[in-house]
């Protein structure tokens, strides 16, 4: 009967352990999240589709009314959608890379598109 109490002491002290990990874990990535970026974020509406445009130092430098990387004019159907897309472009400009994306991030990120 020790023995399963000394078993089961010992799964609940990992158990512990293990979320201890993952919420110290979990609170340095929200950090590294919150840090500033040069770059703004604005979602909008345009008809019946979504736009994203980014900014820096309050001036427009990107306006995107397409989904970029697919053929023809193809919109983004829901602010979810420019959002993602959105805060990818916003991540590369801030780690100074160029701000291309490709069907294989729009894939990633679930974004809806026709295939042409």
């Amino acid at each position: 009967m020790k023995r399963i109490y000394s078993y089961f002491l010992v799964f609940f002290m990992i158990s512990i352990l293990t979320i201890l990990f993952f919420y110290v874990q979990n609170i340095n990535t929200e950090k590294v999240e919150i840090v500033k970026s040069e770059y703004a974020l604005q979602i909008k509406q345009k008809d019946s589709f979504w736009i994203y445009e980014i900014y820096t130092n309050d001036n427009l430098f990107i306006r995107q009314e397409y989904i970029p990387a697919v053929k023809g004019k193809q919109v983004f159907k829901t602010e979810e959608d420019a959002k993602k897309i959105g805060k990818l472009v916003v991540s590369k400009l801030s780690q100074n890379l160029f701000p291309v994306i490709s069907q294989k991030d729009l894939n990633s990120h679930n974004i809806y598109f026709e295939k042409i």
